[in-house]
């Protein structure tokens, strides 16, 4: 990124600048917010990523941090696809991404049109190759994940946000995937309107979010304050994976019906084994994590939220 961002920047541990400036909720607007208290840094349990003070819209219920940290250098972010995605499993993410698509696609999906926003190296556009799904086209900020998806699977995503493709493509989608998307980009109301002039009538957005507050962080929340800690377990903001906003039912369903959307499906889950380190402190507490998150699945609580709306 050439151009300054303005905001007093702040260096992490390691060398990596974020711009901190106030911003409204991106749904809302400049009304009524609480904080929920402080992440990152010393509020962190490892240390990771610099303090940041984490709010709550009180109207829609939006989670997000404010002020609010802008990458100076989005690449040293998501620059290295080999370590960000170094957690998880790109097999097993191709099967789910073929599951996926075989349940939101209608029978005839060779004459379905999909827009796959934030590929990263291109497991979904890879499972609409091998199920058939002829018009398949996917968009990528990141240039080294723009690689990844060329030298890994053949694939040609474009290199341009879905603000620019709006801008210039007269054309729209019968179904556009925000699959781990919307939770990482710095106006999600700009994502959701250009999804909007991207799309027809009848067209599908299908949402992968983490679902924010959730029992989780309720919980682990509540126990910080009772120790007298103001440290938060909503969002990284500053750090691996740079979660920057926190969607829920309410939250999700204002942004897309504000921009002519209508909420099909929502689920709520979460896997529940939550991974700790070898030491017995940090063991004991990710065993009482995973607990709660299988409490949470039973009751609809959970992290994580998918989603199903379609275009009026």
């Amino acid at each position: 990124m050439s151009e300054e961002i303005p905001g007093e920047v702040v260096l992490d541990s390691r060398g990596r600048g974020f711009a901190f400036r106030r911003i409204a909720c991106p749904t809302c607007g400049d009304g009524p917010t609480r904080k929920l208290g402080l992440r990152g840094g010393p509020h962190h349990r490892y240390g990771h990523g610099i303090a940041t003070t984490i709010v709550q819209c009180q109207s829609c219920l939006l989670v997000f941090p404010n002020p609010f940290p802008f990458p100076v250098k989005p690449e040293e972010l998501y620059g290295d696809p080999a370590k960000y995605f170094g957690a998880h499993d790109e097999h097993l993410k191709i099967i789910e991404s073929r599951e996926l698509l075989r349940s939101i696609l209608p029978k005839a999906a060779a004459s379905v049109s999909l827009l796959d926003v934030g590929s990263g190296r291109g497991e979904i556009l890879l499972a609409a190759r091998e199920i058939g799904v002829a018009d398949a086209f996917g968009i990528e900020t990141s240039p080294a994940m723009v690689r990844a998806a060329r030298e890994r699977h053949g694939l040609d995503v474009k290199q341009q946000t879905i603000e620019t493709l709006a801008e210039a493509s007269p054309r729209t989608f019968d179904v556009v995937i925000l699959s781990a998307v919307l939770e990482h980009v710095h106006d999600p109301d700009s994502m959701i309107r250009s999804v909007r002039a991207l799309t027809a009538s009848g067209s599908i957005v299908y949402i992968d979010v983490p679902n924010e507050p959730n029992l989780l962080t309720v919980v682990g929340n509540l126990l910080n304050r009772l120790r007298g800690s103001s440290a938060v377990y909503n969002l990284a903001p500053t750090f691996e994976p740079f979660h920057v906003f926190g969607f829920n039912r309410r939250a999700l369903t204002a942004l897309l019906e504000k921009h002519g959307f209508q909420m099909e499906r929502i689920k709520v889950y979460a896997h529940p084994v939550v991974p700790s380190r070898s030491e017995l402190p940090d063991r004991v507490r990710a065993a009482a994590a995973t607990q709660i998150n299988r409490l949470a699945n039973l009751t609809g609580s959970a992290g994580n939220l998918t989603a199903i709306a379609r275009r009026k």
